[in-house]
């Protein structure tokens, strides 16, 4: 007896979502296992919980707080995610704390004869293999945008009074989509603004959204320092220019874009990007 096809579809979104999850609850218990109880805090964004790993400044003076997010499909620690700056910031004087996104995978928004045959469904995270702008239409649609969007969202409202534990600035360090999502956020005031935000090869895995990405740098209120890589998926380097050409008519006086020189941000070159970062804030007085 064959299963009605609506029925099969709700089938395969309820276990999407049950493997969603599942991926959330793995990585709350990597941490929690890997660390002592006082590195590690669970928080609850909407009715979902998740866990950010934080440390103190090992410095005398701190100068306030900067929360990193990682993107989608990366866990907490690794080559890949933004743990290894966590060592940097603290010794200059930064409390922080590690997040990742919420985990979602994105599907082609449409069926289309260009979309490669090598599984289409890959997540859309800064390690995803490059994506070529012209190649396909888009690998999300506007459901799973908004969704994706509301979740992180919830996730930074969920970790912003943690600030008040620091004071000082708040600084928001991010990379790939969960980048391009809080440059977003910001510029629309749908989230308070940081002191200063960083984004590491901002990207959306569709032409239209990623065409926008520069106007929502135009409109970001924060200082910005923009950091890429040549070995970035195709998104990033196709909005690079635009994200700096937008930078400069809007006469953003802190704006920078600083290309990452070598290899892949996956061998992890973690020193230069955080001497990037410091001396960027060094130069705005901080």
């Amino acid at each position: 007896m064959k299963l009605p096809y609506l029925l099969i579809l709700t089938l395969f979104s309820i276990s999407a979502g049950a493997q969603q999850l599942d991926r959330q609850a793995m990585h709350s218990e990597d941490v929690q296992h890997a660390m002592s109880a006082h590195q590690y805090q669970t928080l609850l964004a909407g009715e979902t919980e998740f866990t950010v790993v934080v440390n103190d400044s090992t410095t005398v003076n701190t100068r306030g707080m900067a929360v990193l997010v990682n993107d989608l499909g990366l866990g907490h620690m690794g080559d890949q995610s933004l743990e290894p700056l966590v060592q940097y910031l603290n010794e200059a004087g930064w409390a922080t704390v590690l997040m990742s996104a919420p985990q979602t995978e994105f599907y082609p928004a449409k069926d289309t004869t260009d979309t490669p045959d090598a599984d289409a469904r890959q997540p859309a995270g800064a390690a995803a293999e490059p994506l070529k702008p012209g190649a396909f239409q888009s690998l999300i649609n506007r459901e799973q945008f908004d969704q994706q969007e509301r979740k992180l969202q919830q996730q930074l409202m969920a970790v912003a009074p943690l600030s008040q534990q620091y004071p000082g600035f708040v600084l928001v360090i991010s990379q790939g989509t969960s980048a391009a999502w809080l440059t977003k956020l910001y510029a629309e005031g749908t989230l308070n603004a940081p002191d200063a935000l960083i984004t590491i090869a901002p990207f959306w895995p569709d032409s239209e959204w990623n065409y926008q990405l520069s106007q929502y740098v135009s409109d970001l209120p924060s200082p910005l320092l923009d950091i890429y890589n040549a070995w970035n998926n195709d998104w990033t380097l196709h909005s690079r220019k635009q994200r700096q050409v937008a930078a400069k008519k809007a006469l953003k006086l802190h704006y920078r874009q600083r290309e990452i020189v070598g290899q892949s941000m996956a061998l992890n070159q973690s020193a230069y990007v955080a001497k990037e970062i410091l001396g960027w804030l060094t130069q705005m007085g901080w």
